[in-house]
């Protein structure tokens, strides 16, 4: 078999295209992961979010559990009934408005958003480890809420 200088300048320009597309997708890929980190450091108890899950709800509160694991309580449901569901904080897909449309980084804004007075992560834990008495926490978590 022989090659000429043809086969040989073909080959390097598939080659080139090979690499040069796997580095376009690693650079895109890091830039997805960096938006990802860069949303997450921008969560705060108030907001509203979208789980890669597809649960919509508004965060209650953001816990350090370990220096390698953090979560989210979120508040899901209505006016009529809640219900509090804990996350691993990467499971938080986007920030959303009160539509339900997602919400870009740059327009978030980073103040503090008024919070009902609904049980905290350990009032949660504690009722969990008694016996739950489900018409109790309705009724604790939706004192005070206009009906």
């Amino acid at each position: 078999m022989n090659f000429t200088w043809v086969d040989g300048l073909l080959l390097g320009g598939l080659l080139l295209l090979v690499f040069g597309f796997f580095f376009m997708q690693m650079r895109r890929r890091k830039s997805v992961m960096n938006e990802q980190v860069q949303m997450v450091d921008r969560l705060r108890p108030g907001m509203r979010v979208k789980t890669v899950a597809g649960v919509i709800g508004r965060i209650k509160e953001i816990r350090e559990e370990s220096s390698s694991l953090k979560t989210v309580l979120l508040e899901t449901g209505n006016d009529k009934m809640t219900s509090f569901v804990l996350y691993d904080i990467q499971a938080v897909l986007s920030i959303v408005d009160e539509a339900g449309a997602n919400v870009t980084i740059s327009n978030v804004e980073l103040t503090e958003t008024p919070i009902d007075k609904s049980p905290t992560f350990e009032e949660l834990e504690a009722k969990s480890k008694s016996d739950f008495d489900a018409k109790d926490f309705v009724e604790k978590s939706n004192k005070g809420r206009k009906k």
